[in-house]
Parts: structure tokens; C-alpha cells; sequence
């Protein structure tokens, strides 16, 4: 017994010493960047650099001692950016006699479900085109262009084509994984309860291939979207309608000699070349024997502006990013936690100075319950100030939900929305239970309710009558929802609902949004409705956090040349832990969802 305590104790102190230590040094950090009044500083005859390597997201990043960690390293990098962020520095540098032009490069890979879609890229693209008007060139160098960044970046006045370059331009896409037969093999059964002819995201479960419903609104959904991103490019690089398509057919991969020769490229160059012709145009980054060059992060740190908040005292709008699946509880940093929304919805609504709220959708839903949670609470702001929706990439099923609380809707043409649709999911493990020996019994004094909630029960007729009721009820307040909020009728709505995803430019023909638009839009009609001007002050949530970027100040060091790479291994592995978070995320206690049947690559 002494050995124990004098073990336990000693643990207990030396983990109190690293705790004080830790403390102790964070402190010391933050007093040595405050004392040094060192920060990002841009050099003149600058380019201004947007790494699409480095994902546009629409909150801001959350603290993560993953990431400090990883600021140690001698190479740091931005580990992302937001939309705002890249929206801003586009917008300063176009005055900013420093920056003499923008710098467009790196491979935009699917790191997130949520980075870089197409609603957010067309933003930016929207202010590099308002940015030429500055008379500033903007460049591009493609290495492996996929279709999303090349959409970005054909609006380049000059597109270095790197000599081993290969474009691959692909449409939207979808491969979901069948598991029923899996399933049935392992003695893992599956019970499902929906209602929408196409709410399709049980179908893995139960099927071994795409329901004619399912392929019949996603070839609709990617063909709207497809017709879209080709449009603009043909629009950008003087092509003829229908062109794009017809060469991305007839090629497939298409080489760095064949793009510039199809007008998709300016130029065959490498990138030691550019490097060279940049930098005597436009000076020498000694350290690193590349062009000056600043990336967005550093340039707004530079102007000593917080990148992610324009705050403090007086009338402001609140921007709250509903990012992520929707899940019951407080959620992750990557999730929309019913409850942890539900605070910070109310903070605004209760606080004086915030005269509007505007609510970032970038989800394809998830809970039904925290669904019904965050609408209360955003109905009970909207009664008291304006309350204005943007949607991003996603804004389906209970993303969807969620954004019938408001004003006014907007959406880009791209953007993934409707799927206005309920479904429920039971798993039991009666067979595999049975085939090892394993046998359950029970005792009960609520016969309607004996197997409802067993996990080894295959559920009886009576337990999925009960079930569906659930849903059919839900789905049912889902069809009012949107009613009251979009002024039709819900005969209407069940019309246009059935669990179908539209796109942006569809929904807004169907009354489901108002009008074509970004989060800048948004933001510009709330301030509006609240007579705060043109350039109102923000506050977000989830915000920023000040310890994560007093330490990525001290850790930064100069960016890096501009060049990403694509690692196909990594890739794999992070669509398989994609696959196995979305199932994770289903935790409704209900067991009742209104989710997007997909995620798209």
C-alpha cells in the first residue's frame, strides 16, 4: 500500500510539473510576441499567393494543439484558410500598391467534405475578376488541375501549363460503397424506415446498386452543376459553347501540349522558369530564392487586422457557420452540435449590439432532433432581428431545415440543396448473435416496446409500425416548416420534397431559395434589413481562437515556394475515414435523420 501511494503521488506530481511547465511556457510564448511586436510583413512589388493546396472553409479554424504542435516545424504552412479571409485579401491587394498581382497555384484535393466547393470557389472567382479590373495581372501555374480548381483558375490572364502537367477535368461524381452484401454475409442485419421515394442514403445498407430514383435526381443534380462550371469556363478562355465537353471526351487526361494547344493554357513552362521570369520582374525572396510573395494568412497578419473577425463594441451582424453533419449534443470542431449552436444562437439573439444574424449552411444535415433544435432557436431570433441564410456547398435535409428559419435565402448555382426527406436506421445482430451461441430473453412490462431498442432483435412489424410513425411524423412538421417559411403550400412542398436534391439554380425555380448569391451577398442584405452601411463590423461563431494565433504568429515562418503535391495513398485512406466519420455522426436518439444520401468527390 505505501508503494502504491508513493507511486500514485509521484505520478500525480510529475503530471501537476508538465501541466505548470506547459502553462508556464504558453505564457512565456505569448509575452515574447507581444514583447517583439515581430509579425508577417510584405515586401514591396509582392505577389499575392492563394495556395489552392491549402482548403477555403467557411468557419474559422477552432483551436487544435494538433496544429500548434505541428507549427513547431521549421516548414510551417497554412493549414487552411476562410472564405472571408480570401475574399478580403483579394479585395485589399487590389489598392495595395505593394502587391503588384495574385499568384495562383497548388493541387485543390478533396481534404474535406466541406473545403473548396464549388459555391465558395465561385466567390473567389468572382473577386479575381473584379480584381483585374485594378489593371493587376493574375497568374495561375497547373501542375494536375483538377475541374473545381481549373474552373477557378481559368480566369487567369496568363496559365502557366507545367511540361508533365495532366488535367483531369471530371465532372461530379458520386461511387458510394455497397455493404449489404457484407452485411448478410456477416450475419449483421438492417431495417430501414423512410419516407421520400428518393431519400436514398440507406440504400447502401439494404441494396447492391443505385435505385432508379437515386440515379435518376443525381444525373439531374450533377448535369445542372456540370452545365455551370463548363459555361464559365467556355466564357473565360473564349471557347464555343459545348467545346469543353467535347474535348474533355474525346481526350480524357488531357496533357500540358494539348491544353495550351486548346486554348486551356497559355503557355508550356516549368516552374524553375516562372520562378526566374517572376523574380526578375518582380524582386527576389533571398530566403527562399523565389519571387516576393505573401501568402493570405501572412498578408492580412501583415496589415494587422484579425483575418477571421471585425468585432468589437457597437452594432455588428453575427455570422454563424453551420458547417458539418448536424449531430444531437455538442459535436466536434468538425460537426454541428445541436446544442453548442443552440447557445450561440441565442448569445446573439439576446445580445443589443448584434442587430442581424446571417447563417452560413455548408451541411448535409444529419440529426433530425438537433435539427428541430437550432430552427426553434433561430425562429425565436428571427421574431426579435433580421436573420439572413447563405448556402455553401451543402444545404440538404436538415441543412435545409435549418435555413427555412429566416429572411431570406440565397444560394449559389452550385449549391446542393432540398433533399427534403426523413429516414431511420436500425441495425440488430440477431443472426451473427444466433450462428455463435449467443441467445438473449428477456422480461417486460411494456409489450409495444420489449424489442424496440435491442440491439440482437430483428425488429418486429409492430417496432418498424412504430418507428415509421416516428418518421412519417417528422417528415410531416419538415413539410410545415418549409411551408411557413417559403410562404407555399405543403401540398406544394411534398411536390418538390420526396427526399430529392436539387441544385442551386433548380431551388431557386422551385421557391426553395430567393435569390443567386454568396456569403458576401448575404451578409451585404443583412446589413441592409439592420441600416449598418456598406461595410458592417462581424462577429462569428464559431470563432477564432486568440492562443492558437498568438503561437501560429510566433511558429510562422516565410511561406513556401508555391507547390503542392498529390499523394493518391493519403487520398484513398482519407475517403475510407470519411466513410466510417459520416457513420459515426449518426447519433439521433431518435435514430431519425434527415441527411444527404452522398458525399460527393
Amino acid at each position: 500500500m505505501k508503494t502504491f501511494f508513493g507511486s500514485f503521488f509521484g505520478a500525480l506530481f510529475a503530471i501537476l510539473f508538465l501541466i505548470a511547465a506547459g502553462v508556464g511556457g504558453c505564457i512565456a510564448v505569448i509575452a515574447l510576441v507581444s514583447a517583439s511586436g515581430r509579425g508577417p510583413t510584405v515586401a514591396s512589388s509582392s505577389l499575392l499567393v492563394l495556395d489552392l493546396a491549402v482548403p477555403i472553409m467557411d468557419a474559422p479554424q477552432e483551436f487544435d494543439p494538433a496544429q500548434l504542435l505541428a507549427g513547431l516545424s521549421e516548414d510551417q504552412e497554412e493549414t487552411q484558410v476562410t472564405l472571408r479571409d480570401v475574399l478580403r485579401a483579394i479585395s485589399l491587394a487590389a489598392t495595395d500598391d505593394k502587391i503588384k498581382g495574385i499568384f495562383i497555384t497548388g493541387n485543390l484535393l478533396a481534404i474535406s467534405n466541406y473545403a473548396s466547393k464549388y459555391p465558395a470557389l465561385k466567390e473567389v472567382r468572382e473577386a479575381l475578376q473584379k480584381f483585374k479590373q485594378s489593371r493587376k495581372p493574375v497568374y495561375a501555374y497547373l501542375q494536375f488541375p483538377f475541374a473545381p480548381a481549373y474552373y477557378l483558375e481559368s480566369i487567369a490572364d496568363q496559365l502557366f501549363v507545367d511540361p508533365q502537367a495532366q488535367f483531369i477535368l471530371r465532372g461530379p461524381s458520386t461511387f458510394p460503397l455497397y455493404y449489404a452484401g457484407a452485411l448478410k454475409k456477416f450475419g449483421i442485419g438492417v431495417q430501414v424506415f423512410r419516407v421520400g421515394k428518393y431519400k436514398s442514403y440507406v440504400e447502401p445498407y439494404i441494396r447492391e446498386n443505385m435505385s432508379p430514383e437515386n440515379r435518376e435526381q443525381l444525373e439531374k443534380l450533377f448535369g445542372d452543376i456540370w452545365s455551370e462550371v463548363t459555361a464559365k469556363i467556355e466564357e473565360a478562355r473564349g471557347l464555343p459553347p459545348g467545346s469543353f465537353q467535347q474535348l474533355v471526351n474525346q481526350n480524357g487526361l488531357i496533357d500540358g501540349e494539348l491544353a495550351v494547344k486548346s486554348k486551356l493554357g497559355t503557355e508550356l513552362v516549368s516552374l524553375s522558369d516562372i520562378m526566374d521570369r517572376l523574380r526578375k520582374q518582380y524582386g527576389e525572396d533571398e530566403q527562399h530564392n523565389t519571387f516576393r510573395q505573401v501568402t493570405v494568412s501572412s498578408y492580412l497578419g501583415a496589415l494587422e487586422r484579425n483575418p477571421g473577425v471585425k468585432s468589437g463594441t457597437g452594432s455588428k451582424i453575427a455570422v454563424v457557420y453551420a458547417e458539418g453533419e448536424i449531430v444531437d449534443g455538442e459535436g466536434g470542431p468538425e460537426d454541428v452540435g445541436g446544442e453548442r449552436y443552440v447557445r450561440a444562437i441565442r448569445k446573439f439573439r439576446f445580445d443589443p449590439d448584434v442587430k442581424a444574424i446571417v447563417l452560413r449552411v455548408n451541411s448535409p444535415g444529419g440529426s433530425a432532433f438537433a435539427s428541430e433544435e437550432i430552427y426553434r432557436e433561430l425562429r425565436a431570433a428571427q421574431a426579435v432581428k433580421p436573420v439572413v441564410v447563405s448556402m455553401g456547398g451543402y444545404a440538404a435535409s436538415g441543412g435545409y431545415y435549418i435555413s427555412t428559419a429566416s429572411n431570406r435565402v440565397f444560394a449559389e448555382p452550385t449549391t446542393i440543396t432540398g433533399s427534403i426527406g426523413v429516414f431511420g436506421l436500425v441495425i440488430n445482430f440477431e443472426k451473427i448473435a444466433s450462428d455463435n451461441g449467443i441467445t438473449t430473453d428477456s422480461v417486460t412490462t411494456t409489450i409495444p416496446l420489449a424489442t424496440l431498442f435491442d440491439p440482437i432483435k430483428q425488429k418486429s412489424d409492430a417496432d418498424l409500425a412504430i418507428l415509421q410513425n416516428s418518421v412519417d411524423k417528422f417528415y410531416d412538421q419538415f413539410l410545415e416548416r418549409v411551408s411557413e417559411g417559403r410562404h407555399i403550400t405543403v401540398a406544394q412542398v411534398n411536390e418538390i420534397a420526396q427526399g430529392r436534391v436539387w441544385s442551386g439554380s433548380e431551388a431557386a425555380k422551385l421557391k426553395l431559395v430567393d435569390e443567386v448569391g454568396g456569403l458576401s451577398s448575404a451578409i451585404a442584405y443583412a446589413a441592409n434589413l439592420a441600416h449598418l452601411g456598406d461595410h458592417p463590423a462581424i462577429t462569428e461563431f464559431p470563432e477564432r481562437k486568440d492562443l492558437s494565433e498568438k503561437l501560429k504568429q510566433l511558429f510562422k515562418t516565410t511561406p513556401r515556394p508555391p507547390v503542392a503535391k498529390l499523394d493518391p495513398v493519403s487520398q484513398c485512406v482519407n475517403e475510407l475515414a470519411n466513410e466510417f466519420r459520416d457513420l459515426r455522426a449518426l447519433n439521433d436518439p431518435e435514430g431519425i435523420y434527415a441527411r444527404f444520401p452522398t458525399d460527393i468527390r
